[in-house]
């Protein structure tokens, strides 16, 4: 069990960030924090660091289908309510499981200015609930994306409604999944 993608997707549905996660990447040292503060003080790539921004087609047709029930579940005029009443915080932004595909849980975070993040995990073939320790992990996941997020937008460089091409983002987004996937597999061999 391992999250394998993440997306970032804008207010009108628009691709900002699109990455595949895999064990041969993840463990690589060239994908450790590579230009960072000293060279690039303002995390654009240069020209010997580049973001790994990349997705399977079945990942983005995966992320695709998962949008439709994003907007199914966070429509106002749907008669459920996708918020806890008197939620606050990330837990006010957690949307949850989305759909389950082909193996893949598909979790979705709606920021408070409609940015859409979602997680692919794999679960492989489990097909039960997913354990509720996952989801308090996976709200600590989309919390510091969220937080990844405005630190880039809060950048005077970056553009806003355009992908993210910044290398401290990208860094950034690669240690928060090597950590919940590190996690993941500890406590999978744990049991």
């Amino acid at each position: 069990m391992s999250l394998v993608c993440i997306a970032i997707v804008g207010k009108e549905n628009s691709p900002l960030y699109l990455r595949d996660f895999d064990d041969d990447e993840s463990s690589d040292s060239n994908h450790s924090v590579v230009g960072e503060d000293e060279d690039d003080p303002f995390g654009f790539s240069s020209a010997e660091t580049t973001v790994h921004e990349s997705s399977s087609l079945q990942h983005q047709i995966m992320l695709h289908a998962s949008l439709d029930m994003f907007e199914e579940l966070t429509n106002p005029s749907n008669e459920k309510s996708w918020r806890s009443p008197g939620a606050t915080g990330s837990d006010a932004m957690w949307v949850g499981l989305l759909c389950q595909i082909e193996g893949m849980r598909i979790y979705g975070f709606l920021t408070c200015t409609n940015i859409k993040i979602i997680a692919m995990i794999n679960d492989g073939a489990d097909s039960g609930a997913p354990p509720p320790a996952r989801d308090s992990q996976l709200k600590s996941v989309f919390a510091t994306l969220h937080d990844l997020f405005v630190q880039h937008t809060l950048n005077p460089f970056s553009k806003l409604k355009e992908k993210i091409s910044s290398v401290r983002f990208d860094n950034g987004v690669n240690k928060c999944v090597l950590s919940f996937n590190e996690k993941q597999t500890h406590e999978l061999f744990e049991i």
